[in-house]
């Protein structure tokens, strides 16, 4: 297990945005769904948005799990879906998924409000595998595409749309099956929920 803040390089926090898939509870009811840990030097911060089950989760629990995937598929699948319950399994009580390769337990103190940034701490984590690959331009893609996703669901702007449009054709040519899968039903889903 490991510990505090020194634990951050060891699960590959870079100063930045770093992509996770945050678990939550709230009476039972696992949620999962991507964040962006926003690392600035030792300073942790997450951006919380009001209505969403992460921010209420987290408002009422005042912690999050970060799993940490290079599953972009997986990724792309939380955003905006809920996973069923064979996703998860518990460690020391807490919500995690199965495929993670980490995963790391942070405590904040959010406050109600309609968009809030607010610090977090990194209390501990574990691994799982240490799972070192090449770089995937559609991969990365596939994670760049869930969070514009979830702006267009969140904002209609035709400008998140047209980002996903681009983004889906380069990830036919650089991604793999699963990466074209993944966008595939990103764009599905998207797609229903314009006609709604």
């Amino acid at each position: 297990m490991l510990y505090g803040n020194q634990a951050l390089e060891k699960l590959g926090f870079l100063d930045g945005i770093n992509e996770v898939i945050a678990t939550t509870e709230k009476g039972g009811r696992v949620n999962a769904a991507p964040l962006g840990i926003i690392k600035d030097g030792d300073s942790l911060y997450v951006r919380l948005f009001s209505g969403t089950h992460t921010y209420e989760n987290i408002l009422e629990n005042g912690w999050f799990v970060a799993n940490i995937t290079h599953d972009a598929w997986l990724i792309a699948e939380t955003a905006l879906e809920d996973l069923t319950p064979e996703y998860f399994m518990r460690r020391e009580d807490l919500p995690v998924l199965k495929d993670a390769e980490a995963w790391a337990l942070f405590r904040c103190d959010p406050f109600a409000s309609d968009i809030i940034i607010a610090q977090v701490l990194l209390e501990k984590g574990e691994f799982f595998r240490c799972d070192f690959r090449a770089c995937n331009r559609g991969a990365n893609l596939v994670v760049e595409a869930a969070v514009a996703a979830t702006r267009y669901m969140a904002l209609r702007t035709d400008n998140y749309y047209e980002e996903l449009m681009k983004m889906h054709r380069i990830i036919n040519r650089c991604g793999g099956p699963r990466e074209r899968e993944a966008m595939d039903r990103l764009m599905d889903r998207v797609d229903s929920y314009s006609h709604i």
